[in-house]
């Protein structure tokens, strides 16, 4: 069996986060890869850090308010909604992470603070809704 390159990892990670929509972005002469999500602001950072290693992070940016106040305006549950989003955003992830390691790579799984963060995002503004 042929070992897997960092390119492939990072093609194949590509192509799996392109067919739930979302939007992958590669620099392979730096071996980075961002995924956006698309419609709202939380991304899946795949990034070297150090001679082996790779870190898979999941960010929330700051629009995430706003996403769920459109959310509440279009009569959309912003709890599910976001639920569904994190769920398809943590499979890629997964599926990242065990691309990296068929690759070679140590891998650094950095999802909790972001997940953390949506939630938090979501009580605050549905608490501010009552």
């Amino acid at each position: 069996m042929v070992a897997m390159t960092r390119e492939d990892a990072l093609k194949s990670i590509s192509e799996y986060a392109a067919r739930y929509g979302l939007k992958p972005s590669v620099d392979l002469d730096n071996g980075v890869l961002v995924i956006l999500h698309g419609e709202y602001p939380i991304r899946i950072i795949v990034e070297p850090r150090g001679e082996g290693v790779y870190a898979v992070e999941l960010k929330v940016g700051e629009g995430i308010d706003e996403s769920i106040e459109e959310l509440l305006d279009a009569e959309v549950d912003p709890r599910a909604e976001l639920e569904d989003v994190v769920e398809v955003l943590v499979q890629v992830v997964d599926y990242a992470v065990r691309k990296l390691e068929e690759a070679g790579f140590k891998v650094r799984r950095l999802t909790r603070e972001a997940i953390l963060d949506v939630y938090d995002a979501l009580e605050s503004f549905l608490e501010e809704e009552e």
